[in-house]
């Protein structure tokens, strides 16, 4: 390790964060149980819940980025051990992988040791990967998949496209949501090749158990559209910012109720 890459790592060691969340909302009634993407924030006065953009890249050009996902993943798991009460059985918190994960062939065994810890219900972490990493040279993006379908952790596949490539990860097990890549969605009022594109990838995921999500969307006008168009779901910044993650401890708990 070299003196740089060491002073990176005492400092990502150091480095305190904290845990935001974003709901996933639905579009169609009846849709069971929730999902949660976890987003890492930095926790510092200066910026208090701002995304540690610099810190990530840093540590994925070093090699380090697992470390912070296993700080991620520590950290929530020890959360909803601490607030069950917060959150209902069915509900999937998923982490953001990092390249570096993919390859830490001792990450998936780290995942193991953590969930048997804690014993959470089965289902209750998922794990997402964005697909141009995912189809990067040298990941074996099968074998993680495998590797995490065998934990009971469903897989989320971000920035998805109507191309051959990316159609191939739906044959990886336990792929439950695909996230829309916005360029295609952004362009679905104006483009009928959009439309026909957002359609398709609905069927193919309903064909084969999965839900559709679509990002970015700020509008009652798009989400009209998402819905006539038969998306599941929607993450938006407008009708559901994320939160830190204590919100929902405060959700949970009863309004106190004043004596007459």
């Amino acid at each position: 390790m070299t003196p740089e890459i060491d002073r990176l790592h005492s400092a990502l060691r150091r480095s305190p964060i904290t845990l935001f969340v974003q709901r996933l909302i639905p579009l169609t009634k009846g849709t069971q149980g929730g999902c949660f993407e976890v987003l890492l924030r930095s926790k510092t006065e200066v910026t208090p819940i701002a995304a540690p953009q610099a810190m990530l890249k840093a540590a994925v050009e070093a090699g380090l980025g697992s470390m912070i996902d296993r700080r991620v993943l520590t950290t929530l798991i020890g959360w909803l051990v601490r607030n069950s009460d917060a959150w209902q059985e069915g509900t999937l918190f998923t982490v953001n992988l990092t390249e570096t994960a993919l390859h830490d062939e001792n990450f998936l065994r780290f995942i193991e040791l953590c969930l048997a810890k804690s014993s959470l219900p089965k289902g209750t972490i998922g794990f997402e990967i964005d697909v141009p990493t995912a189809l990067k040279p040298g990941i074996n993006i099968a074998l993680v998949a495998a590797g995490l379908h065998r934990l009971h952790c469903p897989l989320v596949l971000d920035d998805f496209a109507l191309r051959t490539e990316c159609i191939d990860l739906l044959r990886l097990p336990g792929v439950r949501y695909i996230k829309l890549a916005p360029a295609t969605t952004a362009r679905m009022r104006t483009d009928k090749l959009s439309q026909a594109a957002i359609t398709a990838m609905v069927q193919m995921a309903r064909v084969l158990g999965m839900h559709t999500v679509a990002k970015r969307v700020d509008s009652d006008t798009e989400q009209e559209w998402l819905n006539a168009l038969g998306v599941d779901f929607i993450q938006s910044n407008s009708q559901a910012a994320p939160v830190a993650i204590e919100s929902l401890e405060r959700r949970a708990t009863p309004a106190r109720q004043e004596p007459v």
